[in-house]
């Protein structure tokens, strides 16, 4: 097999190079490259030799066998839904002491008894707390919450690449506007190519599963 690389470096033809040398120029995913087995230049992060190199670099491109179903996803939710509903108990005292809500937490604690003023307050700061933690996680190194972390979960963009942190509140919003919606904004999961919920169609992202 004729395995010469060709890259382009400030927009000319360098090579060609064997594939250990092509590693050892540390290409990034939108270096330009003429491989063996194409007839034109391509990204390299298209080019399906390098797809480990750039596993090993921490990028996760989303192919048909790694998209995490929504099942998956529906257990890394519960995971942060719980972690987000015991912060939240520690804030709600906070919240009495400071007048904002009125609720009796005094045994036998009755929810039914909220107020809609206290629910509606309740319900805000837990859509905030949810808004941070999820871009926070999704723009961080480990590219998810803890609960994707625990199911072996990323968020990535259709290069494979992490979110910045514009990007991941962006999709927060979309994840929140999905819940509203009664959770129906993620039904699209089950039946889209990319296995995309609503605000990975608005974010342009993917969730996959690392070891697959």
């Amino acid at each position: 097999m004729n395995e010469e690389y060709f890259i382009l470096v400030d927009g000319e033809q360098t090579g060609p190079y064997t594939f250990d040398e092509l590693i050892e120029k540390e290409p990034d995913l939108h270096t330009r490259v003429m491989a063996p087995s194409a007839d034109t230049w391509q990204d390299a992060c298209d080019v399906p030799e390098l797809f480990e190199y750039f596993r090993e670099q921490g990028y996760y491109f989303p192919t048909e066998d790694n998209l995490a179903s929504y099942w998956w996803r529906l257990l890394a939710f519960i995971i942060d839904f719980v972690l987000m509903s015991f912060v939240l108990s520690f804030l709600v005292p906070l919240l009495n002491a400071k007048g904002i809500t009125h609720i009796n937490l005094a045994p036998p604690f009755d929810p039914y008894k909220i107020s809609i003023h206290d629910a509606t307050i309740i319900q805000a700061v837990f859509y905030i707390l949810l808004l941070f933690y999820n871009a926070i996680g999704e723009a961080s190194a480990m590219k998810g919450t803890l609960g994707k972390r625990v199911c072996g979960l990323v968020v990535v963009d259709q290069d494979g690449d992490g979110l910045n942190l514009g990007m991941a509140l962006f999709r927060s919003l979309g994840k929140i506007l999905s819940i509203y919606l009664w959770g129906l904004g993620t039904f699209s999961i089950f039946w889209t190519d990319g296995k995309q919920a609503l605000h990975d169609f608005l974010a342009k992202t993917y969730v996959v599963r690392k070891n697959v």
